[in-house]
């Protein structure tokens, strides 16, 4: 695959991103997470996803996507560093374009496939989750770990996990840990598990396996399926509950304890 603007065809260069690489292979654009050692995100890496989804999402030429990323880790969720680094506010502006990424993500009309490569922690796990389709590498391991490390989860995340996981996304959230391939297949956060060496060209087969039928028959179908998460994740009540939530990230108690965190890791 050359890298490419979504549904050229040819081998041109897609120019604009810093953090992210993408490509193409027939009608299957593939975003690939390309942030330092361990994908993590920040504003500028999430708002170029965010540009990228928008983009094929208004090109014929694009019939599915697939999400990965570079290396070993898929992502290993926000960029805690950089969050404490710059003022309390940087936190709600990552968080909010992080929620506007996810549901455009979530209500992408075409198909959607994650090629989850390597460890996907927190808002890695949630962009995973945001595909039609999962598919893990062996030994890969995958969670919502918010909880864990204590901070709070957005209302957007929250539906996300029971669209994705049903009756065990309670547990998954409020445990925090992270689950093995095997555990991730299970409860739903992922659909199958291949050989890390198979894992791109299973996933790029499983979304030009899901655009082969009538697109705006699947296109209402996922549409039909998912509008009652993205309703309650902008509900003016999730809206009260997420500024909570906002505000808990920003308070000098969850700022200095992720410090300590980051300390401990060293």
């Amino acid at each position: 695959m050359a890298e490419q603007g979504p549904g050229t065809g040819g081998a041109s260069t897609q120019s604009g991103y810093r953090k992210i690489t993408t490509s193409t292979t027939g009608g299957v654009a593939v975003l690939t997470l390309a942030n330092d050692k361990v994908n993590a995100l920040d504003v500028e890496m999430v708002e170029e996803i965010l540009s990228f989804v928008e983009q094929c999402e208004g090109d014929a030429g694009v019939a599915a996507l697939v999400v990965t990323g570079r290396g070993k880790v898929f992502s290993a969720g926000l960029n805690v560093r950089q969050l404490l680094e710059k003022d309390p506010g940087y936190s709600v502006t990552l968080l909010k374009v992080l929620a506007r990424t996810l549901e455009k993500l979530f209500g992408f009309e075409k198909p959607t496939v994650a090629a989850i490569n390597g460890a996907a922690v927190a808002g890695g796990c949630l962009l995973a989750c945001t595909c039609d389709a999962r598919i893990i590498a062996e030994g890969a391991r995958i969670g919502v770990t918010e909880v864990q490390v204590g901070v709070a989860l957005p209302i957007v995340a929250v539906e996300l996990m029971r669209h994705v996981c049903g009756p065990s996304a309670e547990r998954l959230m409020l445990e925090a840990r992270l689950a093995t391939a095997e555990e991730a297949c299970a409860s739903g956060m992922a659909h199958r598990q291949v050989p890390l060496s198979d894992l791109l060209s299973e996933a790029v087969a499983q979304a030009e396996r899901l655009a082969t039928g009538d697109a705006r028959a699947y296109a209402l179908a996922k549409e039909a399926s998912r509008r009652s998460v993205l309703r309650a994740a902008g509900s003016e009540e999730s809206q009260a509950l997420n500024q909570a939530v906002w505000d808990q990230w920003q308070s000098e108690e969850t700022r200095a304890r992720l410090g300590k965190l980051l300390e401990g890791a060293k």
